[in-house]
């Protein structure tokens, strides 16, 4: 069945904005949901401007405002939902009851509006890699499956354990698609402390499953006329093999790409193969489902590599020639930054990241 009326949450967001232009290219009709700023109005602006066949409807609404959003269901009545809006780690470790509240609570006030209408929408959610918590390459060097048990260690992967069952329970067809690391030029321009903190606290061979923005973006889109093929399913959406990386591996890559140069193993510790828990929630995906069901793996890692690198102008230039001065300037400072913070051989991330913003960053003990 064709999804000719999509309620995409987060809709001028990193992936909501590439969802949404697709399919306004296929002329449908979105419902673009997402909180007033700046930014928002200016990627709507963006998207206006470039005259796609289909209707843009933006929507300004907080997905805490029960009633605003059960009005604004009950009145364009969707064919399809995707949700998109959270408040997704690192932040969400700095305003974890916040996050609770969007990422949950946000979720079951769209169910219930979804639920009251004639006809069941089918509910796409972004989930995340999150869910599946610490994994110790050492001892579980099987490839993630969608039947790998869920074991958050981190309240936002908790958060989205929580909305997934609310999903589950609300009787609407569903889709749990479960991300790994979305990349894009978005990512560069939103870096700042807490996101080089969760960097650093990261091992470098711990592995990370990375996917380009525009090809969750095509799954999404692909996944709303695809109900009859997924629905009830949990779909991993992870990159083609060359996305396989090490967490060292796609840090020095981004930093080819914006003119730094790779700053090599010595800039992140290993993770320590004795300790299950001293691992970030990453891990290899197998997308052979996911991929068979929704056709969306367009791009290779070189190429999200060449897509950051055209985005950066002039600055890439510069800081190619300053390369040979900052990368030992970064290396040195990232090891003043691990003895100031008392770290250990290991990388040992979630004592790091408790260390710095309390144990409610972490999952409740059930």
């Amino acid at each position: 069945m064709t999804a000719s009326t999509v309620l995409v949450t987060g809709a001028f967001g990193q992936i909501g904005k590439r969802c949404t232009q697709i399919l306004l290219d296929r002329e449908r009709t979105v419902i673009a949901m997402d909180l007033r700023s700046d930014n928002t109005l200016a990627v709507e602006r963006e998207l206006v401007a470039a005259r796609h066949s289909g209707t843009l409807i933006p929507a300004y609404a907080d997905l805490l405002d029960a009633e605003a959003v059960r009005d604004l269901v009950a009145t364009h009545q969707p064919d399809a939902v995707v949700h998109l809006a959270a408040i997704v780690s690192p932040l969400s470790y700095r305003k974890p009851a916040l996050a609770r509240r969007v990422n949950v609570g946000g979720t079951e006030n769209l169910l219930a509006a979804c639920t009251a209408l004639p006809r069941p929408p089918l509910f796409l959610m972004a989930s995340s890699a999150a869910v599946y918590g610490s994994r110790n390459p050492y001892r579980q060097p099987e490839r993630i499956t969608p039947d790998t048990p869920v074991n958050p260690i981190d309240q936002y992967g908790q958060d989205k354990v929580l909305a997934e069952a609310a999903i589950r329970a609300s009787g609407l067809p569903f889709a749990l698609f479960r991300l790994g690391g979305v990349i894009s030029p978005d990512t560069h321009t939103t870096v700042n402390g807490d996101s080089l903190l969760l960097m650093r606290s990261m091992p470098g061979d711990n592995r990370m499953h990375a996917v380009d923005a525009r090809d969750v973006a095509l799954a999404f889109a692909n996944g709303v006329d695809r109900q009859a093929s997924i629905a009830g399913k949990v779909i991993l959406i992870g990159g083609n093999e060359s996305y396989v990386l090490t967490q060292r591996e796609l840090e020095d890559g981004l930093m080819e790409a914006v003119g730094l140069g790779g700053l090599g193993p010595s800039a992140s510790l290993p993770g320590d193969p004795s300790d299950d828990r001293g691992w970030s929630f990453t891990g290899w995906y197998d997308t052979t489902e996911a991929q068979a069901l929704l056709d969306f793996q367009q791009h290779d890692w070189s190429q999200t590599l060449a897509w950051i690198a055209e985005t950066q102008g002039r600055t890439r230039t510069v800081v190619r020639l300053l390369s040979p001065i900052l990368r030992p300037l970064l290396r040195t400072v990232l090891k003043v930054q691990r003895r100031l913070e008392g770290r250990g051989p290991y990388a040992d991330p979630w004592t790091l990241i408790e260390k710095h913003y309390g144990a409610a960053a972490l999952a409740a003990a059930e």
